[in-house]
């Protein structure tokens, strides 16, 4: 992903800088930039690309034997280190196939000392999953051979052989080892470490068996497992393999792993206070200390002093001062990022033992031609920004002042070589930036000075770079700054930074015990001070060899006594050197999107990134004095349109003939746009060699001019197409009009035909009409007749049909009567019984549920005499309870009756005696039921004993087991069908439990339906009551009060005799009773009756 995506990026990069890709890509300072036509430039028909940036360098390196370099910078994501990459495997590849050679082991070393300083130099943070946290300065050394010796071999380009390479790197961000953000991690190798296998482990060292990520306090949990698809465990075998082509294994190996445990080791270190003194520290971990010791080979008490304790020299006194918390734990912390960086710079150094030219190549006294790679970081600006930032910014102010001044030199170079005057550019130039960080009163002064003071700290140096740098523009001040901020105008712009611990790291000077205590160590690695002499790498000319011994004797004044600061500016300023004796070339990379996926363009970002990486400054620069420039057979192409009367007077003429007559083009073309300086006539364009160049608003004159010119030719081709448009018109409606005209000749002919046509036929019709007309007539006849017949048989035989039907009828309903009319009487007797038991049946629903001892206090309230209305036909009765004598029927001469309880209390006991025996005969039923199931179960258990007791039998009866075995098969068949008769009870029994809970549900169902008639029936007395109430008490008519009366009698006749109603004897206002005229024997068949009618 990381690959696809530095691709990418660098070819968008590469399009912004493709109308500055003839001025970059010059062979040297002194030659004009090459001016060619698609024809002889094969590279200007394609999309440019980072090979193109390589070969060129390559082919300047082998042809003009001058050094090259190729600075790629971007921000962290934007694919610098797989930039590189990509040009180193395209050196190599380039140098191997124009020498014709077999790869050798320095190529292969080369090429794999990436990965290792990616493991120890790389980590993930938020914006890029395998970041590079320092800048490097690879220098490929390359063996060129002598050009006049290739020309005699016939070799169109000298050969150039990689030999070596050197590295060179800065600011390696220590802060990382002891402390990373929650989504971020620390180094690479930590992962891998911890990741490998357990034997590997124990090798190295035996604390690290069954430790992971969070058994160290420095590297903690990550969510992390691979890096660009690969596990760490992976990547870690890789890096083992990359060490060991550098040449580190063995005792070696061990000690780089070991030193990186003790790294790992001092996190774990828990301080507290001292209990016998609160300022003091102690280490309370005991046996991570132990451990600690046995990894340096150092005694556990030197190794807390050393944390726990400062040496203090005063006056020839040196005196032990204890150290307080917070201070112990940075210096534990500051102890552990001394040796990870003197490991990681020793790395560095054994990388470049192993892969520089004047130890491995064949010829080392050969004079090494380079090819420089620079990987630096970007310009940098976040919400808070501190001295790292200042650091890279820095940088970067350094190269973007070198990178304006090669775009000045190559405009400058253009316009000499097109003859063309040089007029004064202005561009933005950051000289007062760099003079505010560098100069004698600058930044780097100052925090040196505040280093040096006992009592230096960071809002001192803030307030002395403001009083310091009054006339400055570039530093600015904010009302809302703190005391310890301070803001930056730079050239990718403003930028604010956060002075805290500016002195502490800028010092970043490790204490005389831990020092002391570092060298004590058995780890060779640990024990040795890696120093770095800057300036080393590369003396390559007398000035930068005097320059180089002279940074060597100040150095070795007191190299211990220099900043951080210090050291990179004069690694920086050896950085600046060595590029300036080469042909730089530039690679601006572009992070296209903040997601980290491919083929996603964030626009904002992108142009934000372009204007901090010098893109804007740089498009600025070249369109200073000629914003736009055209070849001159584009001229041709594009304006010739604008001067009819304009004839190009040399076709295939030289370059000073073509001028000519572009000028003469151009002058007539921009008449109108030229003005008078001081006397001299200013032309709006200025013609070179090979190029037109046009001042600022020219070109779109032109652009404008010919917009209207091809307005003008547009009229006359519509004028044309117009015409022709026409023409073709009338044509098609000349056409179509003589197509019309014999089309409607052609209907008229056709109409006369037709009518010519139709009298003829209407004439035959005729004719043949009059002679069916008469056989018509004569058909009719004969079918009326037939109809007149056939009607008249018909109403005979059907008269006949009834008349047989009819008795056929009569004689079938005497039959029908005679045999249907005993079985209807059996049918109306067997209802009338089934209504009664239902009636009975209905009384005792709430027995039924209550079970036995609901029963026997049913009976207790019979036997209380409670007043129940009970349905009579003659004499009337109440059911229920809370009877009152108003509810009465009333009659005409009825007085008020009440039925005896005795009389009430017998007949309830009739019925619930009735219930008792049927619920006793059903309960026998189920009980036989019940009895028949458990004897069917006990004969089933005991045919199953039978069958098992058969079957033991069978099994040990081997000598007759043919008739055994026929014996069991008819025993499983009677089992077969035991099981069946079994299941068929069961069913029957089931069977029997759903009738009698559907019974229940269906005197539920009854009762509820009888009770809800009764109150029915009791609303329309109380009804009716209040109506005759009413009459007889506001009617005068005493006749009209006998009608409603009788009216009233009637209606309760007829409701009680028909389907659903009895006779009740209701007491009226009057005192007289009305009784029913339709009297049944007794009140239960009252009941039955009731049932029958209602369920008929």
């Amino acid at each position: 992903m990381q690959a696809e995506i530095a691709e990418t990026v660098a070819r968008l990069a590469f399009y912004f800088f493709d109308f500055l890709r003839k001025h970059l890509t010059c062979k040297s300072h002194s030659s004009p930039p090459s001016v060619e036509s698609h024809d002889n430039d094969p590279k200007s028909l394609v999309r440019p690309h980072v090979y193109e940036i390589s070969s060129l360098a390559y082919r300047g390196l082998a042809v003009d034997g001058q050094d090259q370099s190729i600075l790629v910078s971007g921000e962290s994501g934007a694919g610098k280190t797989e930039t590189v990459k990509i040009l180193m495997s395209h050196l190599a590849s380039v140098q191997s196939q124009s020498n014709e050679v077999v790869r050798s082991d320095i190529v292969d070393r080369v090429l794999d000392s990436n990965p290792l300083l990616e493991a120890f130099g790389n980590a993930k943070t938020m914006r890029n999953d395998n970041s590079s946290r320092f800048g490097k300065f690879i220098q490929l050394q390359f063996d060129t051979e002598d050009p006049t010796h290739a020309a005699f071999s016939g070799k169109s380009i000298p050969s150039a052989v990689l030999a070596g390479s050197k590295c060179e790197t800065y600011l390696l961000e220590k802060n990382r080892v002891v402390s990373h953000e929650e989504d971020e991690r620390s180094y690479h190798i930590f992962y891998q470490l911890l990741a490998a296998n357990e034997d590997l482990k124990k090798e190295f060292w035996t604390g690290l068996i069954g430790t992971d990520n969070e058994s160290f306090a420095y590297v903690g949990y990550t969510d992390t497992e691979r890096i660009e698809g690969k596990l760490d465990a992976e990547r870690f075998q890789l890096t083992l393999d990359a060490l060991a082509i550098v040449g580190v294994n063995g005792d070696t190996l061990r000690d780089l792993m070991r030193a990186l445990c003790i790294v790992l080791q001092l996190g774990n270190l828990k301080f507290e206070q001292d209990p016998e003194n609160e300022e003091n520290a102690i280490i309370s971990s005991t046996e991570e200390l132990a451990a600690l010791s046995d990894l340096m080979g150092v005694d556990n008490e030197i190794v807390e002093k050393a944390l726990t304790e400062r040496t203090v020299t005063a006056r020839n006194e040196v005196f032990k001062v204890p150290l307080n918390l917070e201070r112990a734990q940075d210096s534990c912390n500051a102890f552990a990022k001394e040796i990870y960086s003197n490991a990681f710079d020793w790395l560095v150094k054994t990388i470049n033992f192993a892969t520089c030219a004047e130890n491995n190549y064949e010829n080392p006294e050969a004079d090494f031609g380079m090819i420089g790679l620079l990987d630096i970081f970007g310009f940098e600006s976040f919400v808070v920004n501190r001295f790292e930032q200042l650091c890279i910014n820095y940088a970067n102010e350094k190269l973007q002042q070198k990178f304006t001044l090669d775009i000045f030199r190559s405009v400058q170079q253009e316009y000499e070589y097109e003859g063309i005057e040089l007029g004064e550019i202005t561009y933005k130039d950051n000289a007062d930036v760099l003079s505010l960080i560098e100069g004698r009163m600058g930044l780097i002064s100052v925090l040196n000075e505040e280093c040096v003071r006992p009592k230096g700290n960071d809002n001192a140096f803030v307030t002395k770079v403001y009083a310091m740098n009054k006339d400055t523009d570039v530093l600015f001040r904010d009302p809302l700054f703190r005391d310890w901020e301070f803001g930056i105008k730079h050239y990718a712009g403003e930028v604010t930074y956060d002075a805290h611990n500016f002195v502490t790291k800028n010092t970043d000077r490790l204490p005389d015990d831990l020092n002391e205590c570092r060298k004590m160590s058995t780890n060779s690695i640990v024990s040795v001070e890696i120093i770095r002499d800057v300036g080393s790498s590369r003396p390559r000319t007398p000035a930068s060899t005097k320059r180089t011994n002279l940074l060597k004797k100040k150095s070795s004044v007191s190299s211990a006594s220099a900043t951080v600061w210090t050291k990179f500016k004069s690694q920086l300023g050896e950085l600046m050197t060595n590029i300036g004796e080469t042909r730089t070339r530039y690679i601006r990379c572009v992070k296209p999107n903040t997601m980290k996926q491919p083929r996603v363009m964030q626009h904002l970002t992108s142009v934000e990134q372009l204007r901090c990486a010098g893109v804007v400054a740089a498009v600025t620069i070249s369109r200073s004095a000629f914003p736009n420039r055209l070849e001159h057979e584009q001229v041709f192409d594009r304006f010739m349109c604008l001067e009819k009367s304009f004839v190009r007077k040399h076709l295939d003429g030289n370059s000073d003939e073509v001028m000519e007559d572009v000028i003469a083009l151009l002058t007539r073309a921009l008449k109108s746009v030229e003005v008078e300086n001081d006397g001299k006539v200013v032309h709006g364009f200025v013609c070179g060699k090979t190029r037109a160049y046009f001042r600022s608003g020219s070109l779109e004159f032109l652009e404008n001019k010919r917009l209207c010119a091809f307005g003008a030719l547009a009229k006359d081709i519509q004028r044309i197409v117009r015409g022709f448009v026409a023409r073709s018109e009338y044509l098609r409606l000349r056409n179509v009009t003589i197509f019309l005209q014999a089309q409607t000749r052609r209907n008229a002919a056709h109409a006369q035909y037709l009518k010519v046509l139709a009298a003829t036929i209407m004439i035959q019709c005729w004719s043949r009409s009059n002679s069916c007309r008469a056989t018509l007539l004569q058909l009719k006849r004969d079918d009326r007749a037939t109809k007149i017949q056939n009607t008249f048989r018909t109403v005979v035989a059907l008269r006949r049909f009834k008349m047989l039907r009819a008795a056929a009828v009569k004689i079938q309903a005497c039959a029908r009567g005679s045999r249907q009319r005993p079985l209807y009487c059996a049918a109306l007797a067997e209802a009338v019984e089934e209504a009664k038991l239902e009636n009975q049946l209905k009384s005792l629903q709430r027995k039924l549920e209550e079970a036995e001892a609901k029963r026997i206090e049913a009976e207790k309230r019979a036997e209380e005499g409670k007043t129940v209305i009970i349905y009579k036909d003659g004499e009337g009765a109440g059911l229920g309870s809370d009877a009152t004598p108003s509810e009465s029927k009333p009659n005409s001469k009825a007085t008020p009756y009440r039925p005896a309880a005795s009389a009430i209390s017998a007949h309830q006991q009739t019925l619930m005696d009735e219930s008792g025996k049927m619920l006793e005969y059903l309960r026998k039923e189920v009980f036989k039921l019940r009895s028949q199931n458990s004897q069917l179960r006990t004969d089933f258990e005991l045919l199953k004993e039978n069958n098992q007791r058969l079957m033991d039998a069978n099994a040990s009866a081997g000598a007759s087991f043919a008739a055994l075995n026929q014996h069991a098969k008819q025993m499983s068949k009677t089992n077969a069908k035991l099981k069946i008769d079994g299941n068929k009870y069961k069913k029957q029994t089931h069977q029997l439990s759903m009738a009698q809970v559907e019974l229940k549900e269906e005197l539920k169902m009854k009762q509820g339906t009888y009770i809800a008639e009764v109150h029915s029936r009791l609303q329309y007395q109380k009804t009716m009551t209040a109506i005759v109430d009413l009459v007889q008490d506001n009617c005068r008519d005493h006749r009209l009060v006998e009608q409603v009366l009788k009216m009233h009698d009637e209606c309760e006749s007829e409701y009680m005799s028909g389907p659903t109603g009895q006779d009740f004897h209701s007491p009226t206002k009057n005192g007289r009773i009305g009784i029913s005229n339709s009297v049944n024997e007794s009140g239960g068949q009252s009941i039955a009756g009731r049932f029958k009618s209602f369920f008929a």
